[in-house]
């Protein structure tokens, strides 16, 4: 169920360094923390082998939470902050002593050092826990069967977005017993910021608000590199892709800005003038090299209007069949959610109670009142139609958007071909500054594919 629900809310979840994860022996799993429930489902689905999650004690008091934590064996922790709730810091000694059985067995135990999800642009920092467990395991235990810590990196590219998308990394394991023996005195401080920055160099993390903006509009400009977007259909982008454009930007941005901070602080500036000027348009930099093409106009138009009539009867028949559930698990995320964080653990965990319900009740409707051989169909185009009312949806939004952009490209040809030069123009500004780095990968090895999704763009600090 946790996979199914997580490949409807994702476009994509892609895994970098499974093979990092080790099939058998005591491993403890160290990840970031930035979209509350959904992070340890992520990993629940990811790796192949059973993994024991932790979570806080008062998230048991919900009644479905409380189910699935217990469906689950989360081991759950008390937290002083968490006093007044019901939390009771005495019951950890329990806690931890599962922590250890677990780890003794051969078992896999995640945990979240952060201890608690947040939308801040860099790591919080980390408790103690997870080294206290690793090194009491390996000094107290004997460390029977070579217990090893695998650092974990999450990113999402729109956290608080149905459709967005997520990069699970898995680092490199560490040998805690060989650890211990290159670092014989280390305390669980040590032990903690050597796990801190493992974990920091899987994810991304900026200074402040201004560095998040400025990259994100460089990363925008270079993805175009400054070329007609491709059609719809083949120009998904690699949500890995765009986080190592990301990545390799801020690595020459930090160094550049504290060489040439006045050449990076006008680009800045000219950066983000020019997509102030996109958003009051309501373009994105990809779309401003839409050529304004009639015999490319005409194409787009057959193709799409074949595409959508074709499959529109199927479409919907699924957004009729789910509309309502749809719609009451969207007002329960509403409802509930105070922070980007919580949005998708919103909508996931009650979809698990929410769409079987009304499964239950159309089947039963249908098998109840129709002929076997019409219901026995139902039954069948029941999920498949609400799959493909969902892609049609995307699908129909896209063409749309692009058909609005076109015909408002059509009406200011001169503002396009201003703004186009604009954007060329940054980035060969880009480039220059580029050049100036000891060693720099181009704009075309940084976005080795065509386009930028929009839901890229927006938020790259979630």
């Amino acid at each position: 169920m946790a996979r199914l629900a997580l490949h409807l809310f994702f476009r994509q979840i892609e895994v970098e360094g499974r093979e990092n994860v080790p099939d058998q022996g005591p491993l403890l799993l160290v990840s970031n923390h930035t979209n509350a429930l959904v992070d340890p489902l992520v990993l629940v689905i990811t790796v192949s082998r059973r993994l024991t999650v932790t979570a806080k004690n008062v998230l048991a008091k919900n009644p479905l939470l409380g189910l699935l934590m217990s469906c689950l064996g989360v081991v759950t922790f008390h937290r002083r902050e968490d006093a007044g709730k019901g939390a009771d810091p005495r019951q950890n000694i329990q806690s931890l002593q599962q922590c250890r059985q677990i780890l003794a067995s051969g078992g896999a135990l995640c945990i979240f050092p952060e201890g608690v999800s947040h939308s801040d642009l860099k790591l919080r920092p980390f408790h103690l826990g997870p080294a206290r467990i690793a090194l009491d395991f390996a000094r107290e235990e004997g460390d029977p069967g070579g217990l090893r810590i695998v650092p974990i990196g999450l990113l999402y590219s729109q956290k608080d977005r149905f459709r967005s998308a997520v990069w699970l990394r898995y680092g490199t394991p560490m040998d805690v017993g060989q650890w211990l023996a290159e670092h014989p005195g280390a305390t669980a401080a040590d032990f903690t910021k050597e796990i801190t920055g493992r974990v920091q160099a899987l994810i991304l993390h900026y200074e402040n608000r201004r560095e998040s903006l400025i990259l994100s509009c460089a990363a925008e400009i270079v993805a175009t590199r400054g070329r007609m977007p491709p059609p719809l259909g083949r120009d998904e982008r690699s949500v890995a892709e765009w986080f190592q454009l990301l990545s390799g930007l801020q690595s020459g941005y930090r160094t550049l800005l504290a060489n040439f901070p006045d050449d990076v602080n006008a680009l800045s500036t000219r950066m983000r003038q020019y997509r102030a000027e996109l958003k009051k348009r309501g373009l994105t930099a990809a779309e401003i090299f839409l050529p304004v093409h009639p015999g490319r106009a005409l194409l787009f138009l057959i193709r799409e209007l074949e595409l959508l009539l074709v499959g529109a009867p199927v479409a919907l028949f699924g957004a009729v069949n789910h509309f309502l559930p749809y719609q009451i698990v969207k007002w329960i995320a509403r409802a509930l959610s105070t922070d980007k964080d919580h949005w998708a653990s919103n909508i996931v965990y009650p979809s698990f109670l929410v769409f079987p319900i009304f499964y239950l009740l159309q089947l039963g409707a249908a098998w109840f009142f129709l002929p076997s051989f019409w219901a026995f169909l139902y039954t069948v185009a029941l999920p498949y139609t609400g799959y493909y009312a969902l892609i049609y949806g995307e699908r129909a939004g896209r063409a749309f958007r692009r058909t609005r952009t076109f015909l408002y490209l059509l009406r200011d040809r001169e503002g396009q071909t201003r703004l186009a030069a604009e954007g060329r123009a940054i980035l060969e500004q880009i480039q220059a500054l580029g050049s100036r780095l000891p060693v720099v990968a181009s704009p075309d090895e940084l976005d080795q594919s065509s386009g930028a999704p929009p839901n890229f763009v927006e938020n790259p600090a979630s």
